[in-house]
């Protein structure tokens, strides 16, 4: 694995829970759903809450299924982003514009998002666009935020037109940029 993504994937979600336990003196929370239980879940649902906090994934997962349905080898940095830990989507800021970074919530998240994943690229390719893959919305609908499969640089990618501006030049230097928010 890229440690460099992966450490600075497990700083931004200990800067996001630090930030909880100094603006709510408590872990992340969520609304707690009975058939949507994750690794992450602390604690008892209390008011309809449920306390979480990352867990590193214990289990070797990958997205070869992916590369083998596509014929397409994934950045190694998309791996490291999705399969290194369960956690909450995280809200941030990105110089000054609010996203919210995917992350993947339990195993049944994990298939979704591997799904929207073929799903991406099938329509990329349909639009002869660069490959690329997602990994943050934003507050405009129609923007997201990918990384560059055959790069690694991150960018703000209007849906169906492609590149608007490279705002990385990898996931790790992206990951230090991001100040974490708590969105109520």
């Amino acid at each position: 694995m890229n440690h460099t993504t992966e450490t600075q994937l497990f700083d931004l979600l200990a800067r996001h829970q630090a930030l909880w336990q100094e603006k709510k003196q408590s872990l992340p929370q969520q609304n707690f759903d009975p058939e949507w239980i994750s690794p992450c879940q602390v604690g008892e649902v209390q008011g309809g809450k449920i306390e979480w906090s990352a867990l590193k994934r214990s289990d070797a997962v990958d997205l070869s299924n992916i590369e083998q349905a596509l014929e397409i080898k994934l950045h190694s940095s998309i791996v490291d982003l999705f399969c290194s830990a369960y956690s909450d989507c995280l809200p941030c800021m990105f110089q000054d514009h609010p996203i919210e970074l995917i992350q993947v919530w339990n195993e049944d998240d994990f298939k979704l998002l591997q799904e929207n994943m073929i799903a991406h690229f099938m329509m990329q390719k349909r639009l002869n666009k660069p490959a690329s893959m997602f990994i943050a919305s934003c507050s405009d609908e129609m923007q997201i935020v990918s990384i560059l499969n055959e790069t690694g640089q991150v960018q703000l990618e209007t849906l169906g037109k492609g590149q608007e501006a490279v705002l990385a030049e990898n996931v790790a230097d992206f990951l230090t940029q991001l100040q974490p928010v708590i969105v109520e």
